[in-house]
């Protein structure tokens, strides 16, 4: 049994009716059953890689079923996604192409490392009570020796929300929300020790960029199709420089380096896990915590700026919003230490954007093509892919700024720490 292979359960996971049924039964704590109605839709197609993502229409019968919800959501830790994904891209953008029996091996054990991280993250989370930006999770189970084909987290499904597209623009008010929230995480693991030796020591995307062969990586790094809609000035420059960030771990280790209390990070801010009100488009939800690990907290203000904002309002805003997730430390620790002073903050920022941003990069060559009109295609079609290639060119070019910047800074760091 593997999490490679397509079965009879939901989604064709491994995870049966039966066995979602007992476990949500026992979490909370009713005789109820699923109706003859139940459903399931993927929800997560297109939008993550290391998961199945289900949206549970439960038709519950028996006692007080009109209090239970109606719907929650069933995240299940499978490589079908991956492999779905490796079958449509072209091929010099897909480094599963012809891979290795070895390859396929260490992308399901990365699924089943992230799947357990976010396990862990909400084992942390749930210890502060209500709060936090994040769906209540009903119940999870962990891969481990026992349990190797059915990880799953079952949690609610945020009501009248739906999931920030990477054609949208961010509103200030909006990203304020996002780093409010993001600020009690960090809040939190300051206030208690995170125990959990995964948080403590993954690096996902140091492994990441460790275990992929570097011409594979590079190549994956700046999708060819890129080329076609980003000023070719951008893309050279960048391209020159994509070998010198091969296997860096430096958003991980930065804190250590310079001595600075970790954090929780969440490590994959971005659009697609984001969850807004469908009517006043404010924030719901903060979702998708596979890549948690400890850091300082500016690295999920850059993360989510890159997919969030156009380039001329990133660059604009960056100190207002770095001040903004400083201020929200300074009203929240009460008593407890500020873990960085706000010229630190804004030091680290400056440090980490090229390795922010490349990993950015790497997600381009998934996110792009689906948003590349038709000639026939509406004008607000063609207006969104316009926001698109602006966010895509603008990091591109100031990952060289960046870069260039860097070597003037005053802190010695490594971007290959050995103690990750």
């Amino acid at each position: 049994m593997s999490i490679r292979t397509a079965s009879e359960g939901i989604l064709k996971t491994h995870v049966t009716w039966e066995e979602l049924e007992e476990n949500l039964t026992k979490a909370l704590k009713t005789t109820a059953r699923f109706g003859k109605n139940k459903n399931a839709i993927d929800i997560g197609e297109g939008n993550g890689f290391a998961s199945r993502c289900a949206l549970v229409d439960c038709d519950w019968e028996g006692e007080a079923a009109e209090k239970l919800p109606k719907r929650v959501v069933l995240k299940m830790g499978s490589c079908l996604a991956l492999m779905q994904l490796s079958d449509m891209l072209p091929e010099e953008q897909n480094m599963f192409k012809d891979a290795t029996e070895d390859l396929w091996a260490m992308a399901e054990m990365s699924i089943k490392s992230v799947h357990n991280i976010e396990c862990d993250t909400y084992d942390f989370m749930e210890q502060f009570g209500e709060g936090h930006t994040i769906p209540k999770r009903y119940y999870a189970k962990r891969f481990d020796e026992e349990n190797v084909a059915r990880g799953q987290i079952c949690m609610e499904y945020v009501e009248g929300s739906r999931m920030m597209n990477f054609h949208e623009k961010a509103s200030i008010n909006l990203m304020k929300q996002i780093f409010q929230s993001a600020s009690l995480g960090i809040i939190s693991s300051t206030q208690d020790e995170v125990v959990s030796e995964s948080l403590k020591t993954k690096d996902v995307f140091g492994e990441f960029t460790r275990s992929t062969p570097k011409e594979l990586l590079l190549r994956f790094s700046l999708p060819v199709f890129i080329i076609k809609f980003v000023q070719l000035q951008a893309v050279e420059k960048m391209e020159a420089l994509l070998g010198e960030y091969y296997g860096a771990n430096l958003p991980s280790t930065i804190h250590k380096q310079l001595g600075l209390a970790p954090v929780l990070v969440n490590g994959d801010m971005r659009t697609e896990n984001i969850l807004i009100d469908r009517e006043t488009s404010d924030l719901r939800a903060l979702i998708d915590w596979q890549c948690t690990h400890l850091g300082v907290g500016v690295e999920d203000l850059l993360r989510i700026s890159f997919f969030a904002q156009t380039t001329e309002e990133r660059r604009a805003s960056a100190d207002l919003l770095i001040e903004e997730m400083y201020n929200s430390f300074v009203e929240n620790l009460g008593d407890t230490p500020v873990p960085y002073t706000l010229k630190q903050l804004k030091e680290v920022y400056a440090l980490l954007f090229p390795h922010c941003a490349l990993f950015f990069a790497t997600g381009l060559g998934v996110l792009m093509p689906s948003n590349i009109p038709r000639a026939e295609d509406s004008d607000e079609k063609k207006e969104r892919w316009e926001v698109v290639v602006d966010k895509a060119r603008g990091v591109l070019e100031d990952i060289v700024t960046y870069h260039e910047k860097n070597k003037s800074s005053t802190l010695a760091v490594s971007w290959n720490y050995p103690a990750a």
